[in-house]
């Protein structure tokens, strides 16, 4: 007979344990915005959770109180994210930080407002809305901040179909999707949103004001050398690591020797080994960088290459257009980013000679540019407003407790 195993909860299943800790307080309290985040970790606030911190902030005036609840163990003290942006005018109720690991269940208020930031985070307003129907309340209304499909980081299977499940709220769900190409996509799968906000995402604070310190005007590039600049995350597939590094090596083999100058190889994203490929050319990984450290490696770069299977444009390509760099992505279900700044261009993934040909044409156009001062011109998938004047523009609905 074969060996017996313990029963152990599916992710899922451990995830809605944890949002079923929550407690109703008793009493009526003022509206609170409840703000959930994958974590805490104030070192580690980059693309989604910068942009759900910017859409928190401009929420936040709306309601007399503010709480973020991490789906994570909340960090050490000195590791937690900084909120006293948000504490400018809540002396009387300062923002609170909280999570659902502790030993008492989390108090939520009949008046709680949710602002759910990723799928994972759904199941916590499914929760409170569960103890308000036990009490005879309607559910209240949430804010849905989708940043990319979910559903496609998984195979098919329960994952997808749980993270596809987080779009089926109806009119309790207000939509707030982030990319015009993402909403166009949600739109033809028919989730059926209660009602949706489409928002052209904004550059990064850091990134423009890098670009603002510039006066929008980039420095010329070195002349005697050329630097490519990989989008590189191993450990998530809708990125197409191994598809970067054909296609360099395609390009590598057949284009680098007509090249008098060295070629540096860099790799931003997550850490990984370095590349050596069959020519001895290194691909070194530089990891997650600062913010100045990545603005200072775009001022530097010549090309760049980022692939993402997903309908969403992701910020790399974008961030490398904006900064001068000549682009080399993918069109993916109707998105194509091509149609949105000059120096980007389509190659698909799965063919590694038409990626090479598409770095070639990247490169020459780099070094014909190289030397030479240019305007930075944002893409077109980009709002030119910061967040906060873009989340205004964008006429987002304020949500209210249910009668």
């Amino acid at each position: 007979m074969p060996a017996s195993v313990a029963y152990a909860p599916a992710a899922f299943a451990e995830a809605a344990e944890g949002a079923s800790r929550l407690r109703l307080a008793a009493g009526t309290h003022p509206p609170r915005l409840t703000v959930c985040l994958p974590h805490a970790h104030k070192d580690h606030v980059f693309g989604g959770v910068s942009s759900v911190l910017e859409l928190a902030r401009f929420l936040a005036p709306r309601y007399p109180r503010l709480r973020f609840v991490s789906l994570s163990p909340l960090p050490e003290a000195g590791s937690r994210l900084d909120l006293s942006p948000f504490a400018k005018g809540r002396e009387a109720a300062p923002p609170e930080l909280a999570d659902l690991h502790g030993d008492a269940p989390l108090a939520v208020d009949a008046g709680d407002i949710f602002l759910c930031s990723f799928w994972r985070s759904v199941p916590v307003w499914e929760a409170f809305a569960g103890l308000l129907g036990r009490q005879g309340r309607p559910a209240n209304p949430f804010y849905y901040f989708i940043q990319d499909w979910e559903p496609g980081f998984y195979p098919l299977g329960l994952d997808h179909l749980l993270a596809e499940a987080s779009y089926g709220h109806g009119q309790s769900c207000l939509a707030v999707v982030n990319s015009l190409e993402l909403a166009r996509f949600l739109a033809q799968k028919r989730y059926g949103f209660g009602r949706t906000v489409a928002v052209r995402p904004s550059l990064n604070p850091h990134l423009a004001q890098a670009l603002s310190a510039l006066g929008r005007k980039l420095p010329p590039r070195p002349t005697d050398r050329l630097t490519i600049l990989a989008y590189g995350r191993p450990g998530h597939p809708r990125n197409c690591f191994p598809a970067v590094l054909d296609g360099l090596w395609r390009w590598l083999a057949a284009f680098r020797p007509a090249l008098p100058g060295p070629v540096t190889l860099l790799s931003a994203g997550t850490p990984h080994e370095n590349i050596v490929f069959p020519d001895g050319s290194e691909l070194t990984s530089l990891g997650m960088l600062s913010l100045p450290d990545y603005a200072a490696t775009l001022l530097q770069s010549h090309v760049g290459i980022a692939f993402m299977a997903s309908p969403h444009p992701s910020y790399p390509p974008l961030e490398m257009a904006a900064f001068g760099l000549e682009v080399v992505t993918n069109a993916f279900a109707g998105k194509d980013l091509s149609t949105a700044h000059p120096a980007i261009r389509n190659a698909p993934p799965q063919r590694p000679a038409e990626t090479a040909a598409a770095l070639r044409e990247a490169v020459t156009a780099a070094l014909a540019g190289a030397g030479q001062p240019r305007p930075a011109v944002l893409p077109a998938s980009l709002c030119p407003d910061g967040w906060q004047t873009n989340f205004r523009r964008a006429a987002i609905p304020i949500l209210r407790p249910s009668a």
